[in-house]
């Protein structure tokens, strides 16, 4: 066991590390959307609270944008780590499922693998959620994916305040067999369900941006799925 423990920590040596796709995120998710007025989140509500997240989450680039229209609040959030930054377990283990979860908020309901699509064309798999802050006031609904390689992470079908553990054991083998792969974590929130807001034509914009980033499922796996 430790000679094969050896081998697989030896492999990163001769390992190249591609590097970082320059800044993106900006773009990607619209600063100006028809109908809608935007605006900037902070990550935190003081300078040493933004710096303590950005220790912790060690991207290379993220952006959080809400977007308003009338009493409708939706938030996208977007994180990216170049291959070869971060493990992808700790990367998953800031879903909104344990972070939110440990901080007080409770999960109403939960759906897996959710099918999405823009413009007829598949995206992968969404985890949605319904979750209540600790004042017990009006739930927030929840869309995120975290894509690794290009692919969203399998969740195993299941909340993951805790880690599913077989998942858990089969991405600490890939990474010390292929290293820390490129990541995006990205998160949609709302104050109302998606279908409220989802198929405006202002907020396609938004979406455009985030299928750009990775969203749409491959070409073999698409279908014709609700919007």
């Amino acid at each position: 066991m430790l000679l094969v423990a050896a081998g697989l920590q030896g492999v990163a040596v001769f390992r190249d590390t591609p590097r970082p796709r320059a800044p993106h995120l900006a773009a990607a998710v619209p600063g100006n959307v028809a109908g809608w007025r935007v605006r900037d989140v902070p990550l935190g509500a003081n300078e040493s609270v933004r710096d303590a997240v950005v220790k912790t989450l060690n991207y290379d680039e993220v952006v959080y944008r809400e977007y308003l229209r009338g009493a409708t609040v939706a938030g996208v959030y977007v994180a990216y780590w170049g291959a070869g930054k971060m493990p992808t377990r700790l990367v998953a283990s800031h879903t909104p499922d344990r972070c939110w979860t440990e901080n007080g908020w409770t999960c109403l309901e939960m759906r897996f693998r959710q099918q999405l699509a823009l413009a007829g064309r598949a995206w992968q798999p969404a985890e949605w959620r319904k979750f209540q802050p600790p004042d017990g006031g009006a739930p927030t609904y929840v869309y995120y994916w975290h894509l690794v390689d290009g692919r969203v992470l399998d969740q195993g079908g299941r909340f993951n305040a805790v880690p599913h553990p077989l998942h858990w054991w089969k991405d600490a083998v890939q990474q010390a067999l292929r290293g820390n792969r490129e990541q995006y974590f990205i998160r949609v929130t709302a104050n109302v369900p998606f279908e409220r807001f989802w198929d405006d034509p202002g907020f396609a914009q938004v979406r455009h941006g985030l299928q750009s980033l990775g969203l749409a499922a491959a070409p073999s796996a698409e279908g014709t799925l609700p919007r």
